[in-house]
């Protein structure tokens, strides 16, 4: 069997669903080749596997890719990442090939930029928008042959009255890559943030409970994959400024380098429905190199971890500031052996790209 997965990821970016279970895994079972798009070529590509089309040809996908000798009569299934204009081209030419189709919905966007909306006050014309928005998302999707959302949590809230195949997918640990990070004993604790920071997020709760334990010995890295924003961010933290790096980078090795170098890992979102859905992705990138987390007190956080595999704190500064102090005066090996069960842990319950990769392959034959 084959598989054409069409990613909403430029050229050479690096995703850890994408690299480690499609570009690997899956690969055991059937013959993927994976999408992506680029802003600076003006012409198509075959680097190995892979497929790299100029993004201004992601309107008509299908057609881009028929022209440029893709036998897609050979795909029993093409699968989207996130892109419903994209979804809306591949459900058009489905039976025209015979494929099935699956979406991905790694992140509910749509209803991000309708809480945006509101947040901003933007009005409320730009509010409905988004939200018929999301209605006809719904529809969409509910033409698929295999809806993939993170959690059945997610679909439940930001896609229900579905009658489509349901098949959550979340992020996951790599068995073959997972680690250790090394004790160094040097009386400091390196924190880390890994993802975006968008308005929604309310980074700036955390930098308060920083700032007010300046003294104590600590580091905060920043790994952000969209900097922009970040210095204007840290402005009103000049006390605490040079306690803080920011890490720009895309590239998976150095992303997981940098995890290693540090001690816990920062997974604290306001407690809403967009962020409590499922487990973050940054809580794998944490948990794969052993560095415990710092999550927000919900549900599914707690349904998965207990305190001797994480550490829990409602969103308020006061609080976040008193877990951040028993975190520090924490020892080194004992946040190790944390990281370390928890890892365990995310591995038991299936949080496994290679178990995940046979389970989904055992679906996609029953189709």
């Amino acid at each position: 069997m084959k598989l054409l997965y069409i990613t909403d990821q430029e050229e050479y970016s690096e995703h850890g669903t994408i690299g480690s279970f499609f570009h690997g895994y899956l690969k055991r079972h059937l013959q993927v080749n994976v999408v992506y798009f680029t802003k600076y070529k003006h012409s198509f590509q075959v680097k190995g596997d892979d497929f790299v089309v100029p993004i201004q040809y992601d309107d008509n996908i299908i057609a881009y890719l028929q022209d440029q000798s893709v036998d897609l009569d050979s795909y029993e299934f093409v699968f989207v990442r996130n892109v419903q204009k994209i979804l809306k081209t591949v459900l058009k030419y489905r039976d025209f090939y015979g494929y099935k189709v699956g979406f991905r919905a790694s992140f509910a966007k749509s209803t991000q930029a309708y809480e945006l909306a509101k947040r901003e006050r933007l009005g409320i014309i730009r509010q409905i928008r988004v939200a018929f928005g999301n209605w006809t998302k719904n529809r969409l999707i509910n033409e698929v042959d295999i809806f993939m959302p993170t959690s059945w949590q997610m679909q439940r809230l930001f896609y229900p009255n579905l009658t489509c195949h349901i098949y959550p997918l979340n992020s996951a640990l790599d068995p073959q890559t997972v680690s250790a990070r090394p004790l160094r004993h040097d009386g400091i604790c390196r924190f880390i943030y890994v993802g975006s920071l968008d308005k929604l997020r309310e980074f700036e709760v955390i930098l308060d409970a920083f700032e007010s334990i300046a003294s104590l010995p600590w580091q905060l890295h920043l790994l952000v994959r969209t900097p922009e924003g970040i210095e204007q961010m840290l402005q009103p933290y000049g006390a605490i400024k040079n306690k803080i790096e920011v890490i720009d980078t895309d590239e998976l090795d150095a992303m997981n380098a940098e995890v290693a170098q540090c001690d816990v890992g920062l997974a604290l979102l306001p407690q809403c429905d967009l962020y409590s859905n499922a487990l973050a992705s940054k809580v794998f990138d944490y948990y794969s190199a052993a560095l415990p987390a710092l999550l927000s007190d919900t549900k599914t956080n707690r349904e998965t971890f207990n305190e001797q595999e994480a550490f829990f704190s409602s969103f308020e500064r006061e609080h976040i500031a008193a877990l951040l102090q028993t975190v520090i005066a924490t020892d080194e090996a004992q946040l190790l052996a944390m990281g370390t069960a928890g890892q365990n842990k995310l591995l038991e319950l299936g949080y496994n790209y290679e178990k995940m990769a046979e389970e989904l392959f055992a679906a996609l034959a029953r189709l």
